[in-house]
């Protein structure tokens, strides 16, 4: 009977582990930025979801490398809160 050769996975690199987040986390801060520049140029005239984008701008702003998932999050749902006080206002962002 033959043996074939068992496929042993390397150990992960901690260090490639941690560069791919900080890139991840550069990503999604990115976005958040993109979506609440978008959101405030139809907020001008509602505080309310001003004050949410600039929560989110805040929160995307403290983003680190070893920030985790959950910060992301939390900024994300300052958006979406925004988003929905501009659309049942009808500020038409559809």
């Amino acid at each position: 009977m033959m043996t074939l050769p068992q496929h042993v996975p390397a150990a992960s690199s901690p260090v490639r582990y941690e560069e791919t987040q900080a890139f991840d986390n550069y990503v999604l801060a990115t976005r958040i930025v993109h979506r609440a520049e978008t959101l405030l140029a139809n907020a001008e005239n509602c505080p309310d979801a001003v004050a949410h984008i600039e929560a989110a701008f805040a929160i995307a702003l403290s983003v680190t490398p070893g920030s985790t998932w959950a910060v992301v999050r939390i900024a994300r749902q300052h958006l979406d809160d925004a988003k929905d006080i501009l659309d049942a206002r009808g500020y038409g962002l559809g």
